[in-house]
C-alpha cells in the first residue's frame, strides 16, 4: 500500500499544469480579493473581521473536494490507466483507498496553504484594531476549522465514489454538486408540501454534509459535524469499494 500510494502522490505532484495551476488561480483569487479591500479601505476591515470571513467561507471547502480528486482520479478512463492496473493484478481495495488517500494528502496540502496565504495577507495588509486582538479569533478558527475537516473528508469521500461509478469526471462533479447544494432545498420543500413528512425531511436536513456550515457562526456543533462527516466517508467508501470490487473496467 506504501509504495502504491507513493506512486499516487508522485504522479499527482508532477501534474505541474493542473496541480500548480489551479493553486495559483485559487490564490490569485484570494490576492485580488485583498486587493479590492485594501483599496476600499474602512474601519472595520481589520485582521479579526477577516477571520470571520474566512470561516463563513470554509463551506466551499465542499466544492474544493472535487479538485483534489480530481487531479488523481482525472483521465483514469481516458488512458486506461484504471483498466492497466486492475489488469497488472493490483488489488482493487489498494487502487480504490490509494487513490482516496492521495486525494486526502493533496487536500490537506491545499487547504494549508490556502489559509497560510489568506491569513498571512490579512495580517500584514490590515491592522488588528485599536483594541488589539482579543483573544476569540484564533480560536475560533481553530474551531471552525475541527467543525469543517471532517465534512470535508466525507465530500472527498462522496466524491470518489462517484468517480468510481460514473466512468467520468462530469457527470460525477453534476451529481456531486446536486447532492451538496440541491438536496437540502429538495427536503426542505418536500417538508413543505407533505406535512406529514415534515419531521422526517428535518431529521433528513441535519444529515447532510451542509448542515453544519448553514449553524454558523451562532453555532459550531463539532461532535454533530465530526459524526455527519464522517458518516459520508465512512458508508460511501464502502459502497465505493464494494462497487468497484464488483463492476468490470473497459
Amino acid at each position: 500500500m506504501g509504495k502504491y500510494l507513493n506512486a499516487e502522490v508522485y504522479k499527482a505532484i508532477h501534474r505541474k499544469t493542473y496541480t500548480l495551476g489551479a493553486l495559483a488561480v485559487i490564490l490569485g483569487c484570494i490576492a485580488a480579493f485583498f486587493a479590492m479591500m485594501k483599496g476600499l479601505g474602512g474601519p472595520g476591515a481589520t485582521f479579526g473581521f477577516f477571520v470571520s470571513v474566512l470561516c463563513m467561507l470554509f463551506s466551499a471547502g465542499l466544492y474544493f473536494s472535487l479538485l483534489g480528486c480530481d487531479i488523481v482520479f482525472s483521465d483514469q478512463y481516458k488512458n486506461n490507466t484504471l483498466k492497466n492496473e486492475v489488469s497488472f493484478g493490483l488489488p482493487r481495495a489498494r487502487i480504490y483507498l490509494g487513490k482516496l488517500s492521495c486525494s486526502i494528502i493533496l487536500s490537506v496540502i491545499f487547504c494549508l496553504v490556502i489559509v497560510v496565504f489568506y491569513l498571512a495577507l490579512a495580517w500584514f495588509l490590515f491592522p488588528v484594531g485599536s483594541e488589539g486582538l482579543n483573544g476569540q479569533e484564533l480560536p475560533t478558527l481553530g474551531r471552525a476549522l475541527a467543525l469543517a475537516f471532517p465534512l470535508w473528508l466525507g465530500g472527498l469521500g462522496l466524491f470518489q465514489m462517484l468517480l468510481f461509478l460514473m466512468r467520468g469526471s462530469t457527470s460525477a462533479t453534476v451529481i456531486y454538486v446536486l447532492l451538496v447544494s440541491g438536496l437540502g432545498t429538495i427536503l426542505r420543500l418536500l417538508g413543505m408540501a407533505i406535512p406529514r413528512i415534515y419531521e422526517a425531511t428535518a431529521f433528513l436536513q441535519t444529515l447532510l454534509l451542509q448542515t453544519p456550515f448553514e449553524q454558523m457562526p451562532m453555532e459550531m456543533d463539532v461532535p454533530h459535524a465530526w459524526a455527519v462527516g464522517m458518516g459520508w466517508f465512512l458508508v460511501s467508501t464502502a459502497v465505493g469499494l464494494i462497487t468497484f470490487r464488483k463492476r468490470e473496467i473497459s
